[in-house]
């Protein structure tokens, strides 16, 4: 292959990949319970990682890999919150990855979502989830549009439209059984 058909076949399968990590992120606001939820952040987390690989984005496929790891972490944690804060271990390593990769402004968005996305799945109560999450989507989002990756800003975007009416069904849920 010539390395401009390497390219558009990288950014195809990135474009792939980018759109499987827009289906996972699509769904995850729509369940209602931790376990499954972050097991579907976890695959959209995968599916991003490797869609920014494929684009040249190290810093965002690098926090993308740890948001998986420390997403299985999560969830072999179960209900033991001294295990499930181990995943707090995993902070120093997103700042020590945005170090390493610095690119200015796309690194520090990518460092503050996946931050604010990691804190989010240590909460074991699906609204301070949920609403931690959420204040990581515009991060997202904005990086997503700095870098081109355009499945993921979808993702983002879409990510957050749903999000923010779960954040308000749990709450009215609340409201209802007080």
């Amino acid at each position: 292959m010539t390395p401009l058909t390497t390219h558009i076949a990288d950014l195809q399968a990135a474009t792939a990949f980018g759109a499987a990590g827009l289906a996972a992120q699509v769904v995850w606001p729509f369940l209602n319970r931790r376990e499954p939820v972050l097991l579907v952040q976890m695959a959209a987390a995968v599916c991003h990682g490797t869609a920014y690989v494929l684009i040249g984005q190290d810093t965002a496929a690098a926090v993308c890999v740890a948001g998986a790891t420390q997403t299985a972490v999560a969830l072999m944690a179960g209900n033991r919150p001294w295990l499930r804060q181990m995943g707090l271990a995993f902070l120093p390593l997103i700042f020590a990855v945005g170090i390493l990769t610095y690119s200015g402004l796309p690194t520090l968005l990518a460092v503050a979502a996946c931050c604010l996305t990691m804190i989010g799945r240590l909460q074991s109560d699906m609204l301070r989830l949920r609403a931690v999450q959420l204040t990581a989507s515009p991060l997202g989002a904005a990086h997503d549009a700095l870098v081109g990756a355009w499945p993921a800003l979808a993702a983002a975007l879409l990510t957050f439209t749903i999000a923010s009416f779960g954040l308000r069904r749990e709450l009215a849920r609340r409201r209802a059984a007080a």
